[in-house]
Protein backbone atom coordinates (compact mmCIF):
# COMPACT_ATOMS: atom_id res chain seq x y z
CA UNK A 1 0.00 0.00 0.00
CA UNK A 2 1.60 3.77 -0.80
CA UNK A 3 0.69 5.68 2.28
CA UNK A 4 1.20 9.46 2.32
CA UNK A 5 1.80 9.96 6.14
CA UNK A 6 2.10 13.76 7.91
CA UNK A 7 3.45 14.69 11.01
CA UNK A 8 3.22 18.32 12.55
CA UNK A 9 3.12 17.26 16.41
CA UNK A 10 6.78 18.58 17.11
CA UNK A 11 8.80 19.64 14.01
CA UNK A 12 6.99 18.82 10.56
CA UNK A 13 7.38 15.76 8.51
CA UNK A 14 5.55 14.55 4.91
CA UNK A 15 6.73 11.40 3.35
CA UNK A 16 5.09 8.77 1.11
CA UNK A 17 5.50 5.17 1.69
CA UNK A 18 5.41 2.26 -0.02
CA UNK A 19 4.11 -0.51 3.36
CA UNK A 20 4.34 -3.51 0.58
CA UNK A 21 8.67 -2.98 0.01
CA UNK A 22 9.10 -1.20 2.60
CA UNK A 23 10.84 1.51 0.91
CA UNK A 24 10.43 5.44 1.38
CA UNK A 25 9.64 6.67 -1.94
CA UNK A 26 10.16 10.76 -0.92
CA UNK A 27 10.48 12.16 2.85
CA UNK A 28 10.62 15.94 3.67
CA UNK A 29 11.42 17.19 7.25
CA UNK A 30 11.27 20.59 8.60
CA UNK A 31 14.49 21.37 10.95
CA UNK A 32 12.05 23.82 13.01
CA UNK A 33 9.34 23.06 15.09
CA UNK A 34 7.61 26.42 14.74
CA UNK A 35 7.00 26.71 10.81
CA UNK A 36 4.52 24.21 10.03
CA UNK A 37 2.28 26.60 7.60
CA UNK A 38 5.38 27.69 5.03
CA UNK A 39 6.73 24.04 5.14
CA UNK A 40 3.61 21.80 4.90
CA UNK A 41 2.16 23.35 1.07
CA UNK A 42 6.06 22.85 -0.80
CA UNK A 43 6.78 19.64 0.93
CA UNK A 44 3.85 18.32 0.36
CA UNK A 45 3.66 19.54 -3.81
CA UNK A 46 7.58 17.51 -3.62
CA UNK A 47 6.70 14.40 -1.98
CA UNK A 48 3.24 14.19 -4.19
CA UNK A 49 4.64 14.95 -7.31
CA UNK A 50 6.15 11.62 -7.32
CA UNK A 51 4.69 9.32 -9.74
CA UNK A 52 3.67 6.62 -7.15
CA UNK A 53 -0.02 7.71 -5.83
CA UNK A 54 -1.61 7.58 -2.51
CA UNK A 55 -4.14 5.33 -1.38
CA UNK A 56 -4.50 6.04 2.25
CA UNK A 57 -3.27 9.19 4.14
CA UNK A 58 -1.98 8.96 8.13
CA UNK A 59 -2.23 12.07 9.95
CA UNK A 60 -0.11 12.16 13.59
CA UNK A 61 -3.04 13.02 16.00
CA UNK A 62 -0.84 14.13 18.73
CA UNK A 63 -0.56 14.88 21.34
CA UNK A 64 0.56 18.13 20.66
CA UNK A 65 0.74 21.79 20.32
CA UNK A 66 -2.71 23.11 19.28
CA UNK A 67 -1.67 25.03 16.03
CA UNK A 68 0.83 23.24 14.93
CA UNK A 69 -1.24 19.94 15.04
CA UNK A 70 -3.97 21.69 12.86
CA UNK A 71 -2.05 22.20 10.26
CA UNK A 72 -0.76 18.62 9.76
CA UNK A 73 -4.22 17.33 10.24
CA UNK A 74 -6.21 19.70 7.79
CA UNK A 75 -3.56 19.26 5.32
CA UNK A 76 -4.02 15.39 5.54
CA UNK A 77 -7.75 16.14 5.04
CA UNK A 78 -7.70 17.91 2.34
CA UNK A 79 -5.44 16.20 0.35
CA UNK A 80 -7.67 12.98 1.10
CA UNK A 81 -10.54 15.01 -0.06
CA UNK A 82 -9.13 15.97 -3.47
CA UNK A 83 -8.01 12.42 -4.17
CA UNK A 84 -10.71 10.94 -2.47
CA UNK A 85 -8.94 8.49 -0.49
CA UNK A 86 -9.62 7.50 3.58
CA UNK A 87 -7.89 9.91 5.71
CA UNK A 88 -6.52 8.17 9.06
CA UNK A 89 -5.08 9.10 12.27
CA UNK A 90 -2.27 7.76 14.95
CA UNK A 91 -0.85 9.01 17.94
CA UNK A 92 2.63 10.99 16.84
CA UNK A 93 5.00 9.08 18.91
CA UNK A 94 3.85 5.70 17.43
CA UNK A 95 6.91 7.30 14.60
CA UNK A 96 9.15 7.31 17.32
CA UNK A 97 8.47 3.87 18.74
CA UNK A 98 8.22 2.58 15.11
CA UNK A 99 11.77 3.77 14.24
CA UNK A 100 12.90 2.52 17.28
CA UNK A 101 11.70 -0.94 16.38
CA UNK A 102 12.87 -1.08 12.91
CA UNK A 103 16.60 0.22 13.77
CA UNK A 104 16.72 -2.59 16.23
CA UNK A 105 15.70 -4.94 13.72
CA UNK A 106 18.30 -4.52 11.16
CA UNK A 107 17.67 -3.84 7.26
CA UNK A 108 13.97 -2.23 6.70
CA UNK A 109 11.26 -5.33 5.84
CA UNK A 110 7.82 -4.56 4.65
CA UNK A 111 5.66 -3.47 7.74
CA UNK A 112 2.88 -6.78 7.56
CA UNK A 113 6.35 -8.83 7.84
CA UNK A 114 7.59 -6.99 10.44
CA UNK A 115 4.04 -7.18 12.55
CA UNK A 116 3.92 -10.54 11.94
CA UNK A 117 7.01 -11.62 13.27
CA UNK A 118 6.92 -9.48 16.25
CA UNK A 119 3.48 -9.75 17.53
CA UNK A 120 3.53 -12.69 19.80
CA UNK A 121 6.47 -12.02 21.61
CA UNK A 122 6.48 -8.64 24.29
CA UNK A 123 9.08 -6.90 24.92
CA UNK A 124 11.01 -3.57 27.04
CA UNK A 125 9.16 -0.76 27.95
CA UNK A 126 10.29 1.93 25.78
CA UNK A 127 9.01 5.63 27.00
CA UNK A 128 8.94 8.42 24.84
CA UNK A 129 8.98 11.89 25.86
CA UNK A 130 7.92 15.34 23.47
CA UNK A 131 8.31 19.06 24.28
CA UNK A 132 4.88 20.02 25.18
CA UNK A 133 6.09 23.83 25.97
CA UNK A 134 4.73 25.38 29.34
CA UNK A 135 8.23 23.47 30.70
CA UNK A 136 5.67 20.07 30.33
CA UNK A 137 6.23 16.88 28.30
CA UNK A 138 3.90 14.63 26.52
CA UNK A 139 5.01 10.72 27.10
CA UNK A 140 3.93 7.05 26.43
CA UNK A 141 5.20 3.68 27.25
CA UNK A 142 5.38 1.85 23.94
CA UNK A 143 6.66 -2.40 23.54
CA UNK A 144 10.20 -2.53 21.87
CA UNK A 145 9.05 -5.71 20.90
CA UNK A 146 6.12 -4.54 18.12
CA UNK A 147 5.57 -0.78 19.00
CA UNK A 148 2.47 -1.35 20.25
CA UNK A 149 1.15 1.04 23.36
CA UNK A 150 1.31 0.41 27.09
CA UNK A 151 0.50 3.29 28.48
CA UNK A 152 -0.39 7.06 28.13
CA UNK A 153 -0.26 9.59 26.37
CA UNK A 154 0.24 12.01 29.53
CA UNK A 155 1.17 15.25 29.38
CA UNK A 156 2.71 16.70 33.01
CA UNK A 157 6.06 18.60 34.34
CA UNK A 158 9.24 16.53 33.94
CA UNK A 159 9.36 16.08 37.75
CA UNK A 160 5.73 14.50 37.82
CA UNK A 161 6.75 12.06 35.36
CA UNK A 162 8.02 9.39 37.29
CA UNK A 163 4.80 9.44 39.93
CA UNK A 164 2.40 9.37 36.44
CA UNK A 165 4.53 6.44 35.27
CA UNK A 166 4.16 4.43 38.93
CA UNK A 167 0.26 4.79 38.79
CA UNK A 168 0.53 2.99 35.45
CA UNK A 169 2.90 0.14 36.74
CA UNK A 170 6.04 1.36 35.42
CA UNK A 171 9.21 3.04 37.00
CA UNK A 172 11.50 5.72 35.40
CA UNK A 173 14.49 4.20 37.05
CA UNK A 174 13.89 1.09 35.50
CA UNK A 175 13.04 1.85 31.87
CA UNK A 176 16.65 1.87 29.52
CA UNK A 177 15.08 2.99 26.46
CA UNK A 178 13.87 6.34 26.40
CA UNK A 179 13.76 8.27 23.52
CA UNK A 180 12.58 11.94 22.36
CA UNK A 181 12.96 15.67 22.50
CA UNK A 182 11.93 15.27 26.01
CA UNK A 183 14.93 13.76 27.16
CA UNK A 184 17.04 15.86 25.31
CA UNK A 185 15.20 19.24 27.50
CA UNK A 186 15.10 17.75 30.62
CA UNK A 187 18.33 15.39 31.32
CA UNK A 188 18.62 16.05 34.84
CA UNK A 189 15.29 15.31 35.67
CA UNK A 190 14.55 12.13 33.29
CA UNK A 191 17.66 11.02 32.51
CA UNK A 192 19.70 10.87 28.99
CA UNK A 193 18.28 9.81 25.51
CA UNK A 194 19.35 6.10 24.79
CA UNK A 195 19.21 7.72 21.19
CA UNK A 196 19.79 10.87 20.56
CA UNK A 197 19.33 10.69 17.03
CA UNK A 198 15.43 9.62 17.46
CA UNK A 199 14.10 12.92 18.71
CA UNK A 200 10.96 13.72 16.91
CA UNK A 201 8.29 11.89 14.68
CA UNK A 202 9.30 11.70 11.37
CA UNK A 203 6.23 10.97 8.61
CA UNK A 204 7.80 7.57 6.86
CA UNK A 205 7.64 5.89 10.58
CA UNK A 206 4.51 7.17 10.97
CA UNK A 207 3.24 5.51 7.91
CA UNK A 208 5.37 1.84 9.02
CA UNK A 209 3.23 2.25 12.45
CA UNK A 210 0.10 2.82 10.50
CA UNK A 211 0.81 -0.60 8.50
CA UNK A 212 2.02 -2.36 11.62
CA UNK A 213 -1.48 -1.46 13.04
CA UNK A 214 -3.27 -2.65 10.20
CA UNK A 215 -1.51 -5.92 9.91
CA UNK A 216 -2.34 -6.82 13.13
CA UNK A 217 -5.43 -6.08 12.58
CA UNK A 218 -6.07 -3.41 14.70
CA UNK A 219 -8.22 0.06 13.94
CA UNK A 220 -6.46 3.49 13.44
CA UNK A 221 -8.11 6.32 14.71
CA UNK A 222 -10.26 9.11 12.76
CA UNK A 223 -8.10 12.51 12.09
CA UNK A 224 -9.21 14.55 15.67
CA UNK A 225 -6.29 15.87 17.40
CA UNK A 226 -5.07 14.70 20.66
CA UNK A 227 -4.27 17.45 22.38
CA UNK A 228 -4.31 16.52 26.41
CA UNK A 229 -5.09 19.71 27.84
CA UNK A 230 -6.92 23.30 26.90
CA UNK A 231 -5.11 25.37 23.98
CA UNK A 232 -2.76 28.24 24.49
CA UNK A 233 -5.63 31.02 22.93
CA UNK A 234 -8.30 31.23 24.57
CA UNK A 235 -11.70 32.78 23.15
CA UNK A 236 -12.23 36.67 24.70
CA UNK A 237 -15.08 36.58 26.91
CA UNK A 238 -18.53 38.33 25.62
CA UNK A 239 -18.72 41.89 26.98
CA UNK A 240 -22.09 43.76 27.30
CA UNK A 241 -21.79 47.11 26.21
CA UNK A 242 -22.33 49.99 28.75
CA UNK A 243 -23.80 52.15 26.33
CA UNK A 244 -27.47 52.37 26.50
Amino acid sequence: MIILAIDTSQSASVALVDTATGSVIAAEQADDQRRHVEFIGPALAGVLAEDAQPELVIVGIGPGPFTGLRVGIAAGIAVGQARGIPVKGLLSQAAIAEEFVRSAEGPPAPAPEVASTASDASGRPVLIASDARRKEVYFSVYDSADATLNAGPFVAKPAEVASVLADNGFRLDTIDQKLGRGFLLYPEILGASSTESITDPRAEYLAFAAARELAAGRDLAEPIPEYLREPDAKATPVRESSLR
